[in-house]
């Protein structure tokens, strides 16, 4: 117990959280130039230039991230570790990308606008007072409703391609969903997001909560989780359940927050050191390029292409209103942009898409929708045990559409969730 309780006191120290910080800008600019750059430049457009003005307005970018996030106060509220997970995935590697790697200042900007929106006093949200479902009931209610919504995917992709070598993560993942595209139906588009992202993790951490009478909800939820991956192997789906035991673990939000600093700045540690070890490139691509670096350039992207002509939603919502004026939808477009396959798709998330629909109004209307959205959900999640499932939303907004992310991706089922499921408090 004095060892969690030491590593508890290390990572929420506010010095070590912005020495962290700081190194972690320092890895992504070396590791950029000398992995990403290096290996990716000629298949996906790395660019690498260096310059006085995007440079020196880079740092003051990077002094600005670290003036919102460990100089203002509010550490001890969820909004904090929403904050690290927007400056750390969105704000470093746009900052990085803008000084030596040619893209738009304008994706920098717009996240630091995004991170000033969930940290400045300005969206206070206070809990609404609403009547919430007795844990005694949800006991049983939630694990039999995981269970019923379960059903229609073994219905719409079949049994025959569940493969435990799926677990390896490798390249058959893609050609299995690739081939489950086809079989997938409205049903299952719309259950898949809020199975993911809210129930099945949901049911995880309240079995988690009173381990000893509540042991098999757990054991439903992990579960559950194993065969969503197996009938369609989604990378997010298997390591959604590590963030939520992860956020689990800690109850403080500074250490929640400092966990997850930590946690990234070890993944990149460790794969580039692999790498340099071994020469294999895998693991420092999947952390460094896919998660960091990808978001970024595919945003710059969309930014080039849709410049000048913003879509009006017409390819969504407003399509009954506008003319879309592409045979594409606008990320396989993107796809054959960056990679010459228009079966590649390649979703942005809130700042490109905002941009795209509305130009930068939009981009600015988006990200404060995003902020005003994620401060509510904040403000009615009194029970820190939960966070996980905030904190995978969050990380959807980098890869994802905002009403995507609102409708399919588990958005409004995590508002409906902490206004009337999740308890108030632990011992609720």
């Amino acid at each position: 117990m004095k060892v969690v309780d030491d590593i508890t006191r290390v990572i929420s120290s506010k010095c070590s959280q912005m020495v962290a910080f700081l190194a972690m800008y320092v890895l992504l600019v070396v590791e950029y130039y000398r992995f990403v750059y290096l290996n990716y430049y000629y298949l996906m457009g790395f660019d690498f230039m260096l310059a006085p003005v995007p440079i020196v307005a880079g740092l003051f970018m990077l002094a600005t991230a670290v003036a919102l996030l460990f100089l203002l106060p509010g550490e001890e509220k969820g909004s904090y570790t929403v904050s690290m997970i927007v400056a750390v995935l969105f704000c470093l590697p746009s900052i990085v990308m803008y000084q030596i790697g040619r893209i738009t200042p304008f994706i920098p900007i717009y996240s630091l606008l995004f991170l000033a929106l969930l940290r400045l006093p300005l969206l206070e949200v206070q809990q609404w007072r609403l009547p919430r479902i007795a844990v005694r009931y949800q006991r049983w209610i939630l694990p039999a409703l995981c269970c019923l919504l379960l059903l229609p995917f073994p219905l719409a992709y079949g049994l025959d391609g569940i493969d435990l070598s799926l677990f390896t993560m490798g390249e058959e993942t893609y050609e299995v969903r690739a081939a489950l595209a086809s079989k997938e139906t409205p049903l299952t588009a719309y259950l898949m997001g809020p199975m993911r992202m809210v129930l099945l993790p949901m049911v995880v951490v309240y079995g988690l909560m009173d381990l000893k009478r509540n042991w098999w909800m757990t054991l439903v939820g992990v579960a559950g989780t194993l065969f969503l991956f197996l009938l369609n192997p989604q990378k997010s789906i298997f390591f959604g359940l590590f963030v939520v035991l992860a956020m689990y673990a800690f109850k403080s939000y500074r250490a929640k927050a400092g966990m997850i600093l930590y946690g990234l700045l070890s993944a990149c540690l460790v794969s580039a050191l692999l790498n340099i070890a071994t020469g294999h490139l895998m693991a420092e691509s999947i952390v460094l390029r896919r998660l960091f670096f990808i978001p970024a350039i595919v945003s710059d992207n969309y930014f080039t292409f849709f410049d000048g002509h913003p879509m009006l939603l017409s390819h969504s919502v407003l399509g009954h209103w506008y003319d879309y004026p592409y045979q594409l939808e606008p990320s396989r477009m993107i796809g054959e942009m960056m990679y010459n396959r228009a079966e590649t798709n390649c979703n942005t998330g809130i700042v490109a898409d905002g941009f795209m629909n509305f130009g930068h109004l939009g981009a600015v209307f988006f990200v404060a929708i995003a902020a005003l959205f994620v401060r509510c959900v904040d403000g009615q999640l009194r029970n820190p045990r939960f966070f996980g499932l905030l904190a995978l939303l969050v990380y959807t907004f980098l890869n994802s559409a905002l009403f995507t992310s609102m409708l399919t991706h588990g958005g409004l089922m995590l508002l409906l969730a902490v206004c009337f499921l999740i308890p108030t408090n632990e011992k609720s």
